[in-house]
């Protein structure tokens, strides 16, 4: 069943269309499936099997797919979230493919339950991805739309992940220091929040770095038990001790390792590195979860990524495009493979003009008001700031491409996200009673 469900749910991905797309490579774009099977959904599907009835809040209002859970409902007691950040479906096929070990890996973890994809969202990249899965709110109601955003507030291009200016050196947060407020900066309530609500217990087991940051304490607002770990190892050891703890008891669990993502971004997404990270994070979650007691036959283990990957074989320099580079008010927003400009007055129509006469094989401009209405950055009533964030226009680069305002360094990223690329967009869910 899981082999034929997969395939139908990936079909209707990619038979799924949000807006109108004019390019000779449109047939290679895979839109965000908000509606019931992307990371959107997440959490939704979390609060809507915990809960003891039909969730009327909004957060429960939008789960995956029905086939992918309904069955489970008022079954599970305690779900358990593991996110493997970077991990993409289509790697993870390849992988599968070419080693039998770790193709029997995975068959044991998903044993009668399912292994499908599903969607990311646009941006494809972890600053808008993590919170969307945490508050189940889609880049246009969370306005957290990228990794770089022009923030009106300071009158700065900042970075979500670490709250601070691009330009020049800063202490991390720096932000808070001028007046960011982390308890109300995203507008909507988070997973932690809900599940607080409804008395529900809820677990982070976390890295010891990451646990505190700005991007933590605005997703996690409302978790209750806070598990810290330091390095790879005492993670299994901290999920073993917490899984027996929790064992036959109401609550959410949620587990976070960033290493396929920053392990791609350093030697590639198709290098024996990230695959030697895939192999070893599967097999040794197999492995705890086989221990004793672990499983109640009423957890539900949820495995999924914030995105996959791509290689990156050609940097588009603005610098070597004096015509793009006087257009410029600032530098980009975003990321390089789904970039926002801000613009000069008059200079767009010059820019996509520019864009479309020596680069419509690689690159696509599109007007952000236009994407925003269409639902390209989700279905919900838009954040009053997430348009001022899109700037003047946005460019989305074909897989393989990058499109940057940054000075050539000859130490770029061999392997990128950000993108609507199959292999950025489409990332694995599995779901397994245990």
């Amino acid at each position: 069943m899981t082999e034929s469900l997969a395939v139908e749910l990936e079909q209707a991905i990619l038979e799924h269309q949000i807006m109108p797309i004019t390019c000779d490579w449109a047939d290679e774009i895979i839109f965000p499936y908000y509606n019931g099977l992307s990371i959107r959904n997440l959490a939704h599907t979390v609060v809507r099997l915990l809960d003891s009835k039909p969730s009327t809040d909004r957060l429960g209002s939008a789960p995956l797919d029905s086939r992918l859970w309904e069955h489970l409902w008022g079954q599970v007691r305690r779900v358990v979230l593991f996110l493997s950040d970077g991990l993409g479906w289509q790697l993870l096929q390849e992988i599968m493919a070419e080693d039998a070990a770790t193709a029997q890996v995975i068959a044991d973890l998903v044993g009668d339950g399912t292994l499908t994809p599903i969607t990311s969202i646009a941006p494809s990249t972890t600053a808008a991805a993590l919170p969307c899965i945490w508050t189940g709110a889609s880049p246009a109601a969370t306005g957290a739309v990228g990794t770089v955003m022009f923030m009106r507030e300071f009158n700065t291009l900042s970075h979500f992940l670490h709250f601070t200016p691009v330009s020049g050196r800063h202490r991390p947060e720096v932000l808070e220091e001028w007046g960011l407020d982390f308890d109300n900066f995203l507008p909507v309530d988070t997973l932690g929040e809900a599940l607080s609500a409804r008395r529900i217990p809820s677990y982070l087991l976390l890295e010891k770095s990451l646990l505190g940051s700005g991007l933590s304490r605005l997703m996690h607002r409302g978790i209750q038990h806070a598990v810290r770990h330091v390095g790879y190892t005492d993670m299994w050891i901290g999920l073993r001790d917490l899984l027996r703890k929790t064992r036959r008891n109401r609550c959410f669990i949620s587990v976070y390792w960033g290493a396929v993502d920053g392990v791609s971004h350093l030697y590639g997404t198709t290098s024996e590195a990230s695959i030697t990270e895939i192999r070893c994070q599967l097999t040794d979650l197999r492995d705890v979860l086989a221990q004793d007691k672990i499983g109640d036959g009423r957890t539900l283990l949820m495995f999924a990524a914030d995105h996959g990957h791509t290689p990156v074989e050609e940097s588009i320099h603005i610098a070597d495009h004096p015509p793009l580079a006087e257009a410029l008010r600032c530098g980009r927003g975003g990321e390089e493979r789904f970039g926002y400009y801000y613009l000069r007055t008059g200079y767009r129509q010059s820019f996509i003009d520019y864009l479309q006469a020596h680069f419509s094989d690689k690159l696509l401009p599109l007007i952000p008001s236009e994407a925003l209405d269409a639902g390209l950055f989700g279905p919900e009533t838009p954040d009053g700031e997430t348009a001022l964030r899109l700037g003047d226009l946005t460019v989305i680069a074909r897989q393989g491409v990058s499109f940057t305002d940054r000075e050539k360094t000859g130490h770029g990223s061999p392997s990128r996200h950000g993108g609507l690329s199959a292999r950025e967009m489409l990332v694995p869910l599995l779901m397994r009673v245990l």
